[in-house]
């Protein structure tokens, strides 16, 4: 099987791809403000979640050409609070609510995923803490205003979840996964993500998966896991497709495209993560011998 894997900027590296040649575009983004994966001005880093929201936007309407007009697109996101993790340092905000240099200079040396959210003074509103923003659905609108065709809202849920140690609200077990398309006609195989019903018979496995997250070694901490992808490869590309991942972190869509049959277009600026995903490749290759 023929994969095309780089390191670099995705928006630059997909210009040697064909127009109207990727099958699935299967991926999951930076979340806004969660950490820094490679420096300023990557996206996540944005001031705003509704800048964010922009730049991702931005960025996928980019990549359209180069579907074929009955591909698939599955987008993996997870949500944010206003003010996550300012609770334990409130001494450290000014009467405004600012976050003071002393609150910086402690998070930036204490906490290592990085960045903490941008300054944004709260308004009562939106910006306010404790304030969940989502985020997932104000992108997957900001889709729809742009022609994308929102399909299904598949949630996540991680039976293995960590709890959370909050005792003023429930603890987080879901994330969403959006399936967009271009137009109203295109390439899904439903049957082979059936599941076995009570009754015996093969049905719809519907819009919540149960699946654990799949830990790994090293730095990389936000991997979804094989199980997650496999489901959408098979469901939304055909035998020999070509499947497209813009953030391939540590390879996982590059797995399970090789063990699936599909040709893997793989893109990932990070150096790290990608010579992690190499190795993780690798090893893979071997252990199927």
């Amino acid at each position: 099987m023929t994969h095309i894997i780089q390191c670099g900027d995705t928006l630059e590296l997909i210009k040697q791809i064909p127009n109207q040649s990727i099958d699935l575009l299967v991926t999951s983004p930076p979340y806004w403000a969660k950490r820094i994966y490679n420096g300023v001005g990557e996206i996540g880093s944005e001031p705003t979640p509704e800048e964010y929201i922009v730049s991702l936007t931005n960025f996928f309407d980019r990549l359209k050409p180069y579907l074929k007009k009955d591909a698939n697109v599955f987008i993996n996101m997870g949500d944010t609070y206003f003010g996550s993790g300012a609770g334990a340092w409130k001494k450290y905000v000014d009467e405004e609510g600012n976050i003071t240099q002393a609150q910086k200079d402690r998070k930036e040396k204490y906490f290592t995923t990085k960045p903490l959210q941008p300054k944004i003074k709260q308004n009562g509103k939106l910006y306010q803490n404790k304030q969940l923003l989502l985020i997932p659905s104000r992108f997957a609108i900001a889709m729809q205003e742009r022609g994308w065709i929102l399909r299904d809202d598949i949630i996540w849920q991680k039976p293995n979840r960590i709890p959370a140690s909050v005792t003023d609200r429930f603890n987080n077990t879901y994330e969403h996964v959006f399936h967009f398309v271009l137009q109203k006609k295109y390439y899904f195989n439903l049957d082979s993500v059936k599941v076995l019903g009570i009754n015996g018979r093969l049905k719809n496995p519907g819009d919540v998966w149960a699946i654990c997250t799949q830990p790994l070694n090293g730095s990389h901490t936000a991997t979804f896991p094989e199980k997650l992808i496999e489901q959408i490869v098979m469901c939304g590309s055909p035998d020999n497709g070509v499947v497209f991942d813009p953030f391939l972190g540590t390879g996982t869509t590059w797995i399970v495209s090789e063990r699936l049959g599909r040709r893997c277009i793989g893109f990932e600026i990070n150096k790290e993560f990608f010579s992690f995903a190499q190795e993780r490749y690798t090893k893979s290759q071997k252990e199927k011998k």
